[in-house]
């Protein structure tokens, strides 16, 4: 027998999607099925020097030596059982899952946890996808097959593991990339409370079919809890939609964005950064932005990411030492002149930023290097990035912009219609949702469709927020937060805040919200 790979190992995960559906379709037939798949399997891992540990048939666990064998690998197996012509018009789809450590190698098997998560982080995906461990990605982030990138895909909790993973998906030239919803606990567990607010909600409305007099009584009017000051994050809960509590901030707090159980709050009178603790709901640091108006705030890639409208820059901010770290010029904007919007997104590997006068970028995290700017819509106010793509809300043209990461020069491959001037933009439950501030309305985009409909809120809503279960909408004309289920389309909560609401994010299961002056 073959000696196992020692040292640094890049363990490859397959299994085949539906098998069970499949033999019952196929009957007899299903075992030929089954052969030819791992013929397949054996020809691409033999021509990438890897070494079958086990099988189960529909299933293999692979070790490599180097990581980018690992990947071509995944890719060759990809690629030829797609072009493979399978009996009575079935296809055969595997999920892959790759990662790389430092297993003890026991007498005919691996012993450790890199071996459990390697299974795990396969399990998680669906068939035709290929998923990396954080430490696989980093080892083959130069060293990828042709036609192959890789898009990021946030951090995930995986059944039996205690820390969250963060995951990547190769993106192959040529076949299908774009999937259902990874099957990892953090889904499940935003579908448990979906459900639960169902089913609240569904108590409710049996309870007011008995207590006709208090539902009239409470018919239309808005929910309020604690009392919110002036300069402060509310803190509002999804199960009572109430106001239960509020931290201060700096003066005329604006973007907020979350993290992991943190929520980042800029101020944009004295320009400073708040960093709020989720769990313990006080304001944990103040950051320093030099003197630069924070215009608009993401979390990701390590990083704190802060635009400046007006000047045109991008800062980096250190979230281990809770300083300012590096700003970079991305337009050629000149102090105290120019349009006062610029925001900013992180994912598929990039930092998404734009500005108010039309430029869009992309930026490289780790050097902080502009590598692709474009031009978007008139006066872009704010971007997303979901569903593989950097969608931009054009204020001065009442439109949003859908890029590709990868043909970004190319201009949109889309531009859609919207309500009058949209200020804010937020993905969830399967949907765009674009807040209008000049006509109180929030669009709703159907990604596959491009299919729209629009709901009134309150009045100039200027930011929202949205997970499966509620989108959340700042309204600063009214000093309320309108809560849309994304199943009807419809407000079913008015939450009074006071003064002026200004940004709205999800962090921790709670809805945080930045409170102004009146």
């Amino acid at each position: 027998m073959t000696e196992l790979p020692s040292g640094t190992v890049t363990f490859l995960f397959t299994d085949i999607e539906g098998s069970t559906q499949l033999v019952r379709r196929l009957g007899p037939a299903y075992a030929a099925v089954v052969s030819e798949h791992q013929q397949i399997v054996r020809a691409a891992v033999a021509a990438h020097d890897g070494r079958e540990v086990d099988t189960q048939g529909d299933s293999f666990f692979v070790a490599f030596r180097r990581a980018k064998d690992a990947v071509s690998a995944a890719v060759a197996i990809q690629r030829d059982l797609a072009a493979h012509a399978w009996p009575e018009d079935t296809h055969v789809r595997v999920r892959i899952g790759l990662h790389t450590g430092e297993p003890h190698v026991g007498e005919e098997r691996y012993v450790g946890m890199g071996v459990n998560k390697a299974a795990r982080i396969g399990a998680a995906g669906h068939g035709g996808q290929v998923l990396l461990s954080r430490t696989t990605r980093d080892l083959v982030d130069d060293e990828l097959p042709p036609g192959v990138t890789i898009r990021e895909l946030g951090e995930r909790r995986l059944k039996d593991l205690e820390r969250p993973e963060q995951l990547s998906q190769l993106v192959i030239e040529g076949l299908p990339d774009r999937f259902a919803e990874l099957k990892t606990l953090d889904v499940e567990l935003r579908r448990k409370r979906r459900r639960m607010y169902v089913g609240a909600a569904l108590i409710g409305v049996i309870a007011a079919a008995v207590a006709i007099p208090v539902f009239a009584l409470g018919q239309g009017a808005g929910e309020r809890g604690a009392t919110v000051s002036p300069n402060a994050v509310a803190i509002v809960d999804p199960a009572s939609n109430r106001v239960t509590g509020s931290v201060p901030v700096g003066i005329r707090p604006g973007p907020v964005a979350a993290g992991d159980a943190t929520v980042w709050v800029g101020n944009l009178d004295d320009r400073t950064l708040t960093r709020i603790d989720a769990v313990k709901r006080v304001a944990a640091a103040t950051v320093s932005l030099d003197r630069r108006t924070p215009t608009g705030v993401a979390a990701g890639a390590s990083a704190v990411w802060v635009a400046h409208g007006r000047l045109g820059q991008l800062s980096r901010v250190d979230p281990q030492f809770n300083q300012l770290d590096r700003t970079i010029d991305v337009t050629a904007q000149e102090a105290g002149g120019g349009a006062q919007q610029g925001s900013v997104a992180v994912g598929e590997g990039s930092i998404w930023a734009a500005y108010g006068d039309t430029t869009f970028a992309r930026i490289e995290p780790r050097t902080l290097r502009v590598v692709a700017t474009t031009t978007a819509g008139a006066v872009p106010a704010a971007l997303v990035v979901a569903l593989g793509s950097i969608w931009v809300a054009n204020s001065g043209d009442s439109t949003v912009s859908r890029f590709e990461p990868e043909t970004l020069e190319e201009g949109p491959v889309r531009v859609l219609s919207v309500g009058d001037r949209p200020s804010a933009i937020a993905y969830g439950a399967g949907a765009i949702w674009v807040a209008n501030s000049g006509d109180d309305t929030v669009t709703r985009i159907d990604p596959s469709s491009y299919s729209t409909a629009t709901i009134a809120v309150g009045a100039q809503p200027v930011s929202v927020a949205a997970d499966e279960s509620a989108v959340w909408v700042a309204n600063a004309g009214n000093g309320t937060v309108s809560r849309i289920d994304p199943e009807t389309n419809q407000v079913v909560r008015t939450i009074e805040i006071g003064h002026t609401p200004a940004g709205v994010a999800l962090a921790n299961d709670l809805v945080w919200v930045a409170v102004q002056t009146a």
